[in-house]
């Protein structure tokens, strides 16, 4: 008789693989972004730095930020398994320090460039309040919209 995975081991298991295979040259603040395209990850990659200073001295600031971008359909059953059911493209784990982004928010640019920010906003003010999110946010998007590409797809 087989027994099922968890959900959580199928989806994190990957993650942990890649993360002990990841050079160790690289510094706590760089970030690991996971199932990107180049030009996806060269714009956040772009983005993150933006909102450097503001994460540095956050809680878990030595740790990594991963970005995880995953197919639709698993992205759904990953935010299941958080408990994060409002959400419909992407969302975080302050503990963890991870943002899970949809493969659809690279269809619209004005999309990403307003969820991705959000999600580091709540990161900056450490707050599960998206109104607080929202405030890091906006000044992220403003400095975005001038320094990173927007040739995303």
């Amino acid at each position: 008789m087989k027994h099922p995975q968890s959900l959580a081991v199928r989806i994190c298991l990957p993650c942990l693989i890649v993360s002990c295979f990841w050079p160790s040259g690289l510094w706590a603040e760089d970030a690991v972004i996971i199932g990107a395209t180049q030009q996806q990850e060269r714009f956040l990659t772009c983005v993150l730095h933006i909102s450097d200073d503001d994460l540095r001295g956050t809680p878990n600031s030595n740790d990594r930020l991963t970005v995880v971008i995953l197919a639709h359909q698993k992205f759904l059953e990953t935010r299941g398994a958080f408990h994060a059911h409002k959400t419909k493209l992407a969302f975080s784990s302050l503990q963890a320090r991870r943002i899970y982004l949809s493969a659809r928010m690279f269809t619209d640019f004005e999309s990403l460039l307003r969820c991705i920010t959000h999600e580091l906003g709540h990161f900056a003010t450490q707050s599960v309040y998206e109104g607080n999110a929202e405030i890091a946010a906006d000044r992220f998007r403003k400095i975005a919209r001038q320094r990173c590409p927007s040739d995303v797809q």
